[in-house]
C-alpha cells in the first residue's frame, strides 16, 4: 500500500516538473519572439525609412540625368539602371513587410507567405509556388508569427545551401490540424550529421525548427534525399 502511494506521489511530482518545464519553455519562446520581433521591426523600419528613401533619391537623380544626356546609348544605360533601382525599391519594401510581425498580425500567415515567395521569385534564381488545401483559418498571432519565421528559415536554408531551382510551400487547413510543408528540389543533406553538430557550428536552424514546433504543441518532420531535395513538414493542432 505504501509503495503504491509512493509511486502515485512520485508520478504526480514528475508530471508537475514536466508541466513546469513546458511552461518555462513557452515563456522562454515568448521572450525570444518578442526580442526577435523587436529587432526585425527595427531592421524593417531602417530598410523602409532610410534605405528606401535613399533609393528613391537615386531614381530621381537618374530621371534628371536621363533628361540631361543626349546620347542614345547613355540614355538606354540610364533607363536600365533606373529599372534595376526601382526593382530594388520594391524588394526592399517587400522585405521590410515580411520582417515586420505586424504584417502577420494585420493580414495573417497566408498573405505574409505570398509576399515572401514573391520577393524570392523576383530574384530570378528560383521558381516559387504556394498552394492551399481547405478553407484557411487563423491559428493565432503568435503561432502564425512562429510559422512564418520557420518558413523563412527553411526557404533561406534552401537558397543558401541546397542550390534549388524550385521552392514550394503547401498549406493544409484541416478541421483538426494544420500542416505546412516547405519543399525544395536541391541537393539535400544528411539530417543526422547536421543535427549532431556542435553549438558553435552551423546547422542550429534544424534544431530550432524542431524546438519551435514542439513548443507550439506540434511536430516538425524533415526528410532529405541526396540530389533530390528536402521536405520540411510542420504540423500543429488547430
Amino acid at each position: 500500500m505504501l509503495l503504491f502511494i509512493y509511486k502515485q506521489r512520485y508520478r504526480a511530482h514528475q508530471l508537475a516538473l514536466q508541466a513546469l518545464q513546458e511552461t518555462y519553455q513557452r515563456e522562454l519562446l515568448q521572450s525570444q519572439l518578442e526580442i526577435q520581433n523587436q529587432t526585425l521591426l527595427q531592421i524593417a523600419e531602417e530598410l523602409h525609412d532610410h534605405i528606401g528613401q535613399l533609393l528613391t533619391v537615386a531614381v530621381m537623380r537618374l530621371n534628371t540625368l536621363e533628361d540631361e544626356v543626349r546620347e542614345p546609348d547613355i540614355q538606354h544605360a540610364v533607363q536600365q539602371t533606373r529599372e534595376v533601382v526601382s526593382t530594388i525599391i520594391t524588394d526592399v519594401r517587400t522585405l521590410a513587410k515580411t520582417l515586420d510581425h505586424n504584417t502577420v498580425q494585420q493580414f495573417g500567415l497566408l498573405p505574409s507567405l505570398k509576399l515572401e515567395l514573391e520577393r524570392i521569385q523576383r530574384i530570378g534564381r528560383v521558381q516559387t509556388q504556394l498552394t492551399t488545401t481547405g478553407e484557411p483559418y487563423s491559428l493565432g498571432e503568435q503561432a502564425e508569427t512562429v510559422l512564418l519565421r520557420m518558413a523563412q528559415e527553411s526557404l533561406n536554408n534552401a537558397l543558401k545551401h541546397a542550390q534549388a531551382h524550385t521552392l514550394t510551400v503547401d498549406l493544409y487547413y484541416k478541421p483538426d490540424n494544420f500542416t505546412m510543408t516547405i519543399t525544395d528540389d536541391g541537393r539535400g543533406f544528411e539530417i543526422e550529421e547536421v543535427t549532431n553538430r556542435n553549438l558553435d557550428q552551423a546547422g542550429s536552424g534544424v534544431s530550432n525548427l524542431y524546438r519551435r514546433a514542439k513548443l507550439l504543441g506540434g511536430s516538425c518532420t524533415i526528410k532529405s534525399w541526396k540530389d533530390k531535395g528536402t521536405d520540411v513538414q510542420i504540423e500543429l493542432p488547430r
